[in-house]
């Protein structure tokens, strides 16, 4: 089916609201800006104007290529990794010098961003206070419920990009991909958690049913396979 009418369009932008919530300022004064990798080039530039804004002295790009940038879809293949092409961009929007700068080039998952961006920064930052990520604006509880398990200890804080739901898609982001991508991360909320890869998230009822309402509507490009959107709730007296 996967007709972007308007009822679609209203149903997505209830799941973009929710994801995108605890989008804040990052102000400054924090340690270090960790930078998710991804297909989208404007995370790169808007961490680059983290960096202009002085959010913090060190961004950390992480990440090797993804589904959508290793030549696995219909996009062509990256000729490196995500984390150093988005460091190019950065440099390409803002002045950043090369020591402020550090590259993870082997995640190909979020808690892999992470831990292994925790590990690299050890010495340019140890034991950061205040740490802040950014990534695709409809990441952000997802992102921070991955800092929770993986990279506990700063007090985490999610920017992003502006523009809201209506402004995300270009010829490059289309609507119905991102629709898919709202959905796949909704349910990712509860299978990464029930995996211990995240920590749980509090989702309402509303939002787990427009999420099934675009899966009906034929929106499940980005599901986990072999997982159901909504987990089963739990029996009484199950797993005691």
């Amino acid at each position: 089916m996967r007709e972007l009418d308007s009822t679609t369009h209203a149903l997505a932008e209830l799941l973009w609201d929710f994801h995108t919530r605890p989008a804040a300022d990052a102000g400054t004064g924090n340690d270090l800006v960790l930078v998710l990798g991804s297909h989208d080039l404007r995370v790169a530039e808007h961490a680059a104007r983290l960096f202009q804004d002085g959010a913090a002295p060190l961004l950390v790009f992480s990440g090797d290529r993804g589904r959508r940038t290793g030549g696995d879809g219909p996009a062509p293949r990256w000729p490196e990794s995500e984390a150093a092409t988005f460091a190019r961009a950065a440099r390409a929007t803002a002045p950043i010098p090369r020591d402020a700068v550090l590259l993870e080039t082997r995640a190909t998952n979020t808690a892999e961003n992470f831990h292994l961006a925790r590990d690299l920064a050890a010495t340019a930052a140890p034991r950061p206070r205040r740490a802040v990520v950014t990534a695709k604006p409809y990441m952000a509880r997802r992102a921070l419920a991955t800092a929770a398990v993986h990279w506990p200890g700063p007090e985490w804080t999610f920017s992003c990009f502006g523009g809201g739901y209506r402004a995300y898609t270009t010829p490059e982001h289309s609507p119905a991909e991102l629709v898919d991508f709202l959905v796949g991360d909704l349910q990712r909320l509860a299978v990464y958690a029930r995996r211990g890869w995240s920590a749980p998230v509090d989702v309402p009822d509303r939002v787990w049913q427009a999420g099934q309402r675009l899966c009906e509507r034929g929106f499940t490009g980005h599901l986990v396979p072999g997982e159901s959107l909504r987990p089963a709730p739990q029996q009484p007296g199950a797993g005691a």
